[in-house]
């Protein structure tokens, strides 16, 4: 209906200006150089955020054309998972913030960044490697709605690849306690990543996991364990 589709188009519309407004700044720490490979020169993080943040402005003003006429949610297997309180030997501590009252495990010797308005809600990063990013990002979007307004996992994933030009992996849909999130895999030049999407208390979150593909399999166990861990409440 045209309603739903407005919803759907708001949703997107603002998972897009969080991922054009923190591409650039998530995978590297603060004054450090990235190469880029589409120029073979090398820029400064804060060049990449302003043009970053260009582009974000440019996704809040697209139509999202393709985005907007996803089919019906269709029926799912929906894993069930029990909330694990397992800080995994010592690799993981719970992490609460209090102020906006959500709550994840994080890995327990990380670096954490305090919250960029219009990046991300929080950040942590590998204390030995620029390409391990763990972020934790949301914005506001329509009351009533839940993330299936957002087609299926599959649907969603397929899409999110396509538009970013990366190559979909896999996608689920998992049930933790209360909160219904779709977790997408995608890898491309950049490395690997997986993003969990969820709707809660009328915001859209997006807990983004990512690495190098080098060290991926070193991650992905902990990655699982954060994505699943999110709670829009306080632990």
């Amino acid at each position: 209906t045209t309603v739903e589709s407005s919803e759907f188009t708001n949703m997107m519309r603002a998972y897009y200006i969080l991922l054009a407004a923190s591409s650039a700044s998530a995978l590297v720490a603060p004054g450090a150089r990235v190469a880029s490979s589409r120029l073979g020169a090398s820029t400064t993080v804060e060049s990449s955020r302003r043009h970053a943040l260009g582009s974000a402005v440019v996704a809040a003003a697209l139509p999202l054309a393709g985005f907007s006429a996803f089919p019906a949610f269709a029926e799912e297997a929906v894993r069930e998972v029990a909330p694990s309180t397992s800080r995994m030997g010592g690799l993981v501590d719970a992490y609460s913030d209090i102020t906006k009252g959500w709550s994840i495990y994080k890995p327990s010797t990380w670096n954490k960044f305090d919250g960029a308005p219009g990046e991300y809600d929080a950040k942590w990063q590998d204390v030995v490697g620029a390409t391990e990013v763990i972020t934790v990002s949301s914005s506001p979007v329509s009351s009533g709605k839940g993330i299936d307004a957002l087609g299926s996992p599959s649907e969603l994933g397929e899409k999110v690849a396509k538009s970013r030009d990366l190559k979909f992996v896999s996608a689920e849909a998992v049930k933790v306690g209360p909160l219904l999130m779709y977790i997408v895999e995608l890898v491309g030049q950049g490395g690997h990543e997986q993003i969990g999407f969820t709707v809660s208390k009328g915001k859209l979150w997006r807990i983004t996991c990512k690495a190098s593909e080098k060290k991926w399999d070193a991650n992905k166990d902990v990655y699982a364990k954060v994505l699943v861990s999110f709670q829009n409440k306080i632990l």
